[in-house]
């Protein structure tokens, strides 16, 4: 069963940093907006520049760094502080050819919850997500975001999952 839409809340108000960077023209201002939730700087993401490229549409790059612990330094860190999604995000704007992806960041015990949330929030009407490459170990142990998200999402939000 799907969740109703939560009412919009600002990025800041989940802990989320949303931060345009500085080259290229900007996005969309208007028509739809995609978020795509990364974890490396690899297929998923090409499929996601392509698709707002191809579609005119505002893309957001969501970068969750899960932890079962926070502290409040946690809560407050940028994306330019994590060596990881840096990357992901420097290689994001060098492959970005016609338009300019917004970065959003977080850190959570749960990227899924995360995920739904930033959806919500910033009135995405797509979420791309790429299909796992953990073990069944993993997922048992530490939950399937794509089923949770899927759970979760609000009916008006098309998930698709890129293999």
């Amino acid at each position: 069963m799907k969740k109703e839409a939560a009412p919009a809340l600002s990025p800041r108000q989940l802990g989320v940093n949303v931060g345009r960077p500085m080259s290229k023209a900007p996005s969309p201002s208007e028509g739809e907006a995609i978020l795509c939730a990364v974890r490396s700087a690899g297929r998923t993401l090409d499929f996601a520049l392509r698709e707002a490229a191809k579609a005119g549409s505002r893309l957001y790059l969501l970068f969750v760094r899960e932890q079962p612990f926070m502290t409040e330094e946690d809560a407050r860190r940028k994306w330019q502080q994590d060596p990881e999604a840096s990357t992901i995000f420097a290689e994001a704007k060098q492959k970005a050819e016609n338009i300019t992806p917004l970065f959003c960041y977080a850190v959570s015990p749960s990227a899924a919850e995360t995920i739904v949330d930033v959806a919500a929030t910033l009135g995405a009407s797509r979420v791309i997500l790429g299909a796992p490459q953990r073990s069944a170990l993993i997922n048992l142990l530490r939950g399937n975001v794509i089923r949770e998200v899927s759970n979760s999402l609000p009916e008006d939000i098309d998930l698709l999952v890129y293999a």
